[in-house]
C-alpha cells in the first residue's frame, strides 16, 4: 500500500510525539520514586528533562497543526486526517500516554503538596510564632494560625 506524502510526514510527526510521550511518562514515574529518596539534585535534573520534553512535544504539536492546516484538514478533527490503521493506532497510543502522563503528574503533585504541608507544619511547630500546643486545625485538617482561628479544635 502506497502512502500519500502528507500521510508519511504526519506519521513521522506522530511517531516522534508518541516516543516523547513515552519518555515523559517514564520520567514522571521515575520522579515519583525520587520523591521518596528526597534527592533534590536528581529532582532538579528531572525537572530540566521534563521542560525539554514538553518543549519538544509542543514543537511536534505545532508541526502537526501546521501540516494538517496546510493540507486543509482541521487539526482538532482526527476523523478528517486519521486516514489509515497505522495513524489511528499511533494517535490512540498518544492519547493513552497523555492520559497516563496527566494521571502520574497529578499523583506527583499530590505528593509535593503533602510534603509541603508536612514541612509547613514542622516549621510552625518549631517557630516561636506559633507554640506547638496551640495549633488549630480546620475541618479539612489544614493548620490555621491561632489568631485566624474560628474553630474550637485545639491540639
Amino acid at each position: 500500500m502506497q502512502h500519500a506524502p502528507h500521510t508519511l510526514l504526519l506519521e513521522t510527526i506522530l511517531i516522534s510525539t508518541k516516543e516523547k510521550m513515552q519518555l515523559l511518562v517514564e520520567l514522571l514515574k521515575h520522579e515519583s520514586s525520587v520523591f521518596k529518596k528526597n534527592d533534590i539534585e536528581e529532582l532538579e535534573s528531572i525537572t530540566l528533562k521534563k521542560i525539554s520534553l514538553t518543549e519538544q512535544l509542543e514543537k511536534n504539536e505545532q508541526q502537526r497543526v501546521q501540516h494538517l492546516t496546510t493540507q486543509s484538514f482541521n487539526p482538532n478533527e482526527p476523523t478528517q486526517w486519521l486516514s489509515n490503521n497505522k495513524l489511528i493506532s499511533i494517535w490512540s497510543e498518544i492519547k493513552t500516554l497523555s492520559e497516563q502522563a496527566q494521571k502520574q503528574n497529578q499523583i506527583n503533585g499530590m505528593v509535593i503538596y503533602g510534603n509541603r504541608r508536612r514541612v509547613q507544619t514542622q516549621i510552625e511547630i518549631l517557630s516561636a510564632a506559633t507554640p506547638a500546643g496551640e495549633l488549630t486545625y480546620s475541618a479539612s485538617g489544614e493548620n490555621i494560625s491561632q489568631y485566624q482561628s474560628n474553630t474550637l479544635a485545639h491540639v
